[in-house]
């Protein structure tokens, strides 16, 4: 890392693995592909052909053999796979020296969730994260600013939908309890969650309806309430018993909003209106703020993981217990909506 570059293997080269190809090519040569490592051939060729130099393995363990022997060089692995291969990846990953950023959730039960949080406490020398990448959409960190700087007044609740068609997840693992731990209330909905922990402060989830479409498979649909405990560090305007209305779905029209309502206005962002927020008053008077658009959350996610572990930056990156978090935050939902 002496010449500033960060280099790092992805483990698991399925969908969103696609998305951090993308944010490594958009860092402007800051951070470099050195590996990927997937079972499945053809996925593991379209991943490193897109990234000169960099090296293909079939399996975690030929990966960290060829690294200790000096033939590639990473300093960080990002793991794209299911949420239950996790534990043994990352142990493996940090044994060997290397720093972690993991896909949401963190893992898909809450006692895994707990398992990865203390493994991490184990090798104090290696920096662990979770993907949780919305907090790096511009538009959430100007919201959350505009929040704490008195602009809606006092924070009254935190609305959010992450929704949309995805028919195509009824046959794969996303679907599949045993894999997934969880539907689209677990996958869309830990982001929101997420996003209310980070936004708004630490929660109690106090409600929540689950429904499916697909026999046999996870949730499709989830609704869950929360309510803050306390005030996220460093925000302002903002006491404990903020509600949080959740919307989580994968058989529905799409949105992707999220919404801060105060007692003096409120702050809306439509991800399909990416370059503003709309400030609204209580007269219903409509102000657009430009922003950023939020495609850059990627590559700031991976930026601020080459920061945190080069210089020791305070990254904002969610950490495996905030992971765990989330992970409560469902697993408490799922049992309120039985």
């Amino acid at each position: 890392m002496a010449d500033g570059v960060f280099k790092i293997a992805i483990i698991g080269a399925g969908g969103i693995s696609g998305a951090h190809s993308g944010a490594i090519k958009a860092s402007g040569g800051r951070i470099v592909l050195a590996a990927a490592v997937d079972p499945h051939p053809e996925n593991l060729q379209k991943l490193i052909a897109a990234h000169n130099g960099s090296k293909g393995y079939s399996t975690v363990e030929a990966f960290l053999k060829a690294r200790k022997a000096g033939e590639v060089a990473a300093d960080g692995v990002v793991i794209c796979t299911p949420p239950s291969a996790r534990i043994k990846l990352v142990e493996a990953s940090l044994k060997s020296g290397m720093h972690v950023l993991s896909e949401k959730p963190i893992a898909h039960t809450l006692a895994d969730a707990r398992k990865l949080a203390a493994i991490a406490k184990k090798y104090k020398k290696s920096k662990t994260f979770v993907a949780y990448c919305h907090r790096f959409a511009p538009a959430v960190l100007r919201m959350k600013e505009l929040t704490n700087a008195g602009k809606i007044g006092q924070l009254v609740r935190f609305e959010n939908a992450f929704a949309c068609d995805l028919p195509g997840h009824k046959g794969k693992w996303f679907s599949d309890a045993k894999k997934s731990g969880g539907g689209a209330c677990l996958d869309m909905g830990s982001h929101s969650i997420d996003l209310f922990h980070f936004m708004v402060g630490p929660s109690a989830t106090v409600g929540a309806v689950m429904s499916k479409k697909w026999k046999g498979r996870t949730e499709t649909a989830g609704t869950v309430l929360v309510k803050s405990t306390k005030a996220a560090p460093g925000a302002k305007n903002n006491k404990p018993g903020v509600a949080g209305s959740i919307i989580s779905g994968w058989a529905e029209t799409c949105r992707f909003t999220v919404a801060l309502v105060g007692d003096a206005g409120m702050l809306f962002y439509d991800y399909e209106k990416p370059l503003e927020i709309i400030f609204k008053d209580l007269g219903g008077k409509a102000e657009p703020i430009v922003v950023e658009a939020h495609d850059v959350r990627f590559t700031r996610q991976l930026l601020a993981f080459a920061d945190a572990v080069q210089h020791g930056t305070k990254s904002g990156l969610a950490s495996f217990d905030d992971g765990v978090a989330a992970a409560a935050a469902f697993d408490k939902a799922a049992k309120l909506s039985r």
